[in-house]
């Protein structure tokens, strides 16, 4: 697809405020119950520098996963979603203390959950949808202990809030 003949307005629109919010507490609801680290990163498009080299979405999805530090939490849980506007690609990335704890299959069922949303152009209602099916398995491999959410030492090291770029 050509990236430098899609409208940045149309994005904007669908990932707005009220998207952002209802993103935010399904990210929120599920991390309550489980040491996951959720973090949704929407992108408009590949960076030029990604589209000159022929990089693949995947490679971004895992620059964005270092860059914005998912891998860094404290049971190596750290889960990224991350959707590419116009591509209509979605990449789940995980990290080491989760990726091997949850069936491949599952991953690959999200991420196809995820595609079919996006092309339909539910935006909002597929990111959220896998969130909530994440939720019940991320509870079940790697369940809430300790201190309970929102005090200090909670451990919530991931924005719960998508991030827009």
């Amino acid at each position: 697809m050509d990236h430098t003949l899609v409208w940045r307005p149309n994005y904007k629109r669908s990932f707005n405020a009220s998207c952002l919010r209802t993103i935010t507490a399904a990210v929120q609801r599920c991390e309550a119950s489980t040491e996951a680290q959720v973090c949704v990163i929407a992108e408009h498009t590949l960076p030029y520098s990604y589209l000159r080299k022929r990089l693949a979405v995947r490679d971004r999805a895992v620059t964005l996963f270092g860059k914005h530090r998912v891998w860094d939490t404290e049971h190596n849980s750290g889960v990224l979603v991350y959707v590419n506007w116009v591509e209509r690609a979605v990449e789940i990335v995980a990290d080491r203390g989760i990726a091997h704890r949850v069936p491949q299959a599952l991953w690959n069922e999200w991420a196809q959950h995820l595609r079919h949303a996006f092309a339909q152009k539910q935006f909002e209602t597929g990111i959220v949808g896998v969130v909530d099916a994440m939720c019940p398995v991320f509870t079940a491999v790697l369940p809430r202990t300790g201190l309970q959410r929102g005090t200090v030492a909670h451990g919530n090291s991931v924005d719960d809030e998508p991030i827009v770029l």
